[in-house]
């Protein structure tokens, strides 16, 4: 043995093992306080905290009064029925009931690595205006036109003071100088403007012309969009829910709470019990407001924090519709979705950004860049039929992974001239597939 080591030591290959050895101790202890926070959130933080009562009690500490009990809290964590009807102290001291906490499937290293974490848990730190920032930039609603309408309206108010100014000097001189008494008819404004219109007759009706031109292409420009849901409509919404800090920061999929939108026409909108599935035990949020907001989820629900418990006295949320379809218009999510691929962030915009739901906008949308998503670039206004025809026109149709498409191509083959032109680029799009017939959508 020695003159092996000392082969080693010879070799200088002693000192590398130590390296290993030691790199192999950080790594399983690293391994091991990773694995405590793991196993809390994969067994028990559906129903514990560390530091809050949820639906079952908080965990900080729960050893040590074990242990000072004189009890075997591995054997509680296993089998908590059996530890009650045995008539365990600690059993009965939690007042558990029967059917409550289910046995874990963990071995003793795994309790004590949980029991560790939870011990050893703090609060996680707030930076002052995390939220706001996490956020993403506040909606700024477009009132441009609301500007220029309050400029114009002060200066006409201007000119026409000023007008009224100059007419009172200039009477007040001539009156002085000649003597002579001002004609009521002459001091009338409208008389002055009639008289210089009649002396610029050309130029008033080249003004007039324009004027009358420019009116009509902006009124037939708002008239064209009546009916359409504007850019960034951003409704107030009962609860705040901000999709930014679910789906951005938390990384909830879109379909945990639309969970619909994949299986039939609508998307859905979540039940208050999908919201409790995690804001039974989540019941505080980054600030205040988030609280604030929060509590009005349990208010809904009829849950009393307090209490743990249901009181059955549920409030509906009313929610704002944000996307609107008219009534002659048929939509199918799963069809999109699940048959056509189409990402969510197409018609939605990137929604990990948003505070609260919004319609997006056509440029927005095109601006996207999300890794391992494609998306279809479009120019005319979102939710326009333009917008639908253009998609059908534009859109690929991946054919390989659906038996729907492969009756489709049985049924055309029968008309060898119609097949070739749907597959002679190689490439298959909605309209192709009759996406541009009227009946696919309106009734």
């Amino acid at each position: 043995m020695n003159t092996f080591l000392s082969k080693k030591l010879k070799n200088k290959e002693l000192p590398s093992y130590f390296a290993l050895l030691f790199l192999v101790l950080i790594s399983f202890s690293a391994t091991s306080q990773l694995d405590g926070k793991a196993l809390f959130k994969q067994n028990c933080a559906s129903c514990h905290h560390p530091a809050k009562n949820l639906t079952g009690p908080l965990l900080k500490g729960a050893k040590a009064k074990w242990e000072a009990a004189g009890d075997d809290i591995y054997a509680w964590v296993k089998n908590p029925q059996a530890q009650y009807d045995a008539g365990v102290k600690s059993a009965l001291a939690i007042n558990y009931m029967v059917g409550g906490m289910p046995g874990q499937a963990v071995n003793n290293e795994e309790i004590d690595a949980i029991l560790k974490y939870v011990d050893e848990w703090t609060a996680p730190v707030t930076v002052a205006g995390a939220a706001e920032v996490a956020a993403g930039p506040a909606i700024e609603s477009n009132n441009t036109w609301l500007m220029w309408l309050i400029i114009g309206g002060i200066l006409s108010m201007l000119i026409v003071a000023l007008w009224g100014v100059r007419k009172q000097l200039y009477y007040a001189v001539r009156e002085r100088n000649q003597g002579e008494e001002i004609d009521e008819d002459e001091e009338s404004v409208a008389k002055e403007v009639k008289g210089w219109m009649g002396k610029n007759l050309k130029l008033v009706s080249v003004l007039g012309f324009v004027l009358t031109c420019t009116l009509a292409y902006y009124g037939a420009e708002e008239l064209y969009k009546v009916g359409l849901v504007p850019e960034n409509y951003n409704p107030e919404q009962p609860i705040e829910f901000n999709h930014s800090i679910h789906a951005g920061t938390n990384e909830i999929d879109c379909q945990y709470c639309h969970n619909s939108a994949s299986k039939s026409k609508s998307a859905g909108i979540p039940t208050v019990n999908v919201c409790m599935n995690c804001h039974k035990g989540i019941q505080e949020g980054a600030d205040e407001k988030g609280t604030r907001e929060i509590a009005k989820i349990h208010a809904a629900a009829g849950y009393d924090v307090d209490k743990r418990a249901y009181t059955g006295k549920t409030e509906p949320v009313k929610w704002v519709k944000v996307h609107n379809m008219p009534d002659h218009v048929y939509f199918n999510h799963a069809q999109h979705v699940a048959v056509g691929k189409i990402e969510c962030e197409n018609c939605h915009g990137d929604v990990k950004t948003y505070k609260t739901g919004k319609v997006s906008g056509t440029e927005t949308i095109n601006n996207l860049k999300l890794e391992g998503k494609k998306i279809v670039k479009l120019t005319k206004p979102l939710l326009t039929m333009g917008w639908c025809i253009e998609c059908h026109n534009t859109a690929e149709v991946s054919t390989a992974d659906s038996k729907y498409y492969d009756d489709i191509h049985e049924r055309l083959k029968s008309d060898k001239e119609l097949y070739k032109s749907v597959m002679e680029d190689g490439k298959v799009k909605v309209k192709e597939l009759g996406g541009w017939e009227c009946s696919k959508c309106h009734y």
